[in-house]
């Protein structure tokens, strides 16, 4: 990782202050989509996966499309 010289130090502890907060709202949504059972998508490698909640990986939506 490259050395950055901040001329405001203030900045880099914010910086890291919102981005664990970030991580932290992240984690909890996780947590809370498991809870209620709803699927998490996600992307990896230009594909679409969705994690059920019991914990299998599909690449197949288990959303119900809508009708137009």
């Amino acid at each position: 990782m490259k050395n950055f010289n901040f001329k405001n130090k203030n900045l880099l502890q914010e910086t890291l202050m919102y981005l664990a907060m970030g991580n932290r709202g992240v984690q909890l949504a996780l947590q809370e989509s498991k809870r209620k059972g709803i699927p998490t998508v996600f992307g990896f490698q230009d594909k679409v996966l969705y994690q059920m909640p019991d914990g299998t990986i599909t690449t197949k939506s288990p959303f119900k499309k809508k009708k137009k």
